[in-house]
């Protein structure tokens, strides 16, 4: 007694020798996180995919989102998104420009700014005082940061928001666990 083993596709069922299958592995897939998933496949069958050599990755926050939405799209769709007779570099070239002026301006708020903003390790800050209570950080907050941003939430937030930093949102657990509040 013998066996015959019978070769498909995965995809279309079709028959084919050993030889003729191709594998087609699926290492990431917005709909399925389990790792690789492998595929027969005819050569024919993945013909009419498009390789996508430039790529955008882009992060969009929705109005009011305090959290963004990773996307990787085509560099022909991204370009697609400027108006007409519009030449999508230019526009994140204008955009380049505006946000390195805004970050010349901050830094030229006195030396020590200017110092921070081109080491690469930041000067020590204290958190404690109404120049940096509520920026972000990794250490441990302090009663004092806690208090001050408890007592002056809509300065420092206005502060926090002028410096393109994110606000300090009391309905949100992690913050008002955060700061006390």
């Amino acid at each position: 007694m013998g066996t015959k083993v019978i070769h498909v596709s995965d995809i279309s069922g079709r028959e084919g020798t050993g030889e003729e299958l191709g594998r087609l592995v699926v290492h990431q897939h917005p709909d399925f996180h389990q790792g690789p998933i492998t595929l027969d496949v005819l050569p024919e069958e993945i013909k009419t995919l498009e390789v996508a050599t430039q790529l955008v990755v882009l992060e969009y926050f929705a109005p009011g989102a305090r959290r963004g939405e990773r996307l990787t799209v085509t560099l022909d769709d991204f370009t697609r998104l400027a108006p007409e007779g519009t030449d999508m570099k230019a526009l994140l070239f204008q955009a380049l420009i505006d946000q390195q002026g805004t970050r010349s301006a901050r830094s030229s708020r006195g030396p020590e700014a200017a110092a921070r903003a081109v080491s690469p390790r930041r000067a020590k800050v204290d958190y404690g005082t109404m120049e940096h209570a509520g920026e972000p950080h990794r250490g441990r907050i302090t009663e004092t940061e806690k208090r001050l941003v408890r007592d002056n939430l809509d300065e420092i937030n206005a502060r926090l928001r002028a410096q393109g930093l994110r606000e300090i949102d009391p309905g949100e657990d992690s913050m008002r666990d955060r700061y006390g509040l």
